[in-house]
């Protein structure tokens, strides 16, 4: 026997070079679909804002925007506006904390 990666076929019940057993059996499907998941832009959804019932979310969204509204989760980062906090007021808010229950402050 050769050296390389043998695999057992049940079929024929012997030991067959791995390349030559993948290559006798047919191509596997990747999923029982008939085709990928697309994602589409139709959805029923009742608007939180007007009541109305949408059955886009392109619709909805421009709803939202035309009365100044953001959808929560869709908004734009904005780099470089992060707020530092101030670290002696947590300090303070956590001593405070602790001393209502009753536990030593570090």
């Amino acid at each position: 026997m050769t050296r390389g990666t043998w695999v057992f076929d049940r079929a024929s019940g012997e030991l067959v070079p791995k390349e030559e057993f993948y290559a006798r059996q047919p191509a596997r499907k990747r999923s029982h679909l008939a085709c990928p998941h697309i994602a589409t832009d139709t959805i029923e959804l009742q608007s939180m804002v007007d009541g109305k019932v949408y059955t886009s979310k392109a619709a909805l969204r421009q709803s939202y925007k035309a009365r100044g509204y953001v959808e929560v989760g869709n908004e734009e980062p904005v780099l470089g506006s992060r707020v530092k906090p101030d670290r002696k007021a947590v300090r303070n808010s956590i001593g405070k904390a602790f001393n209502r229950v009753g536990l030593p402050t570090t």
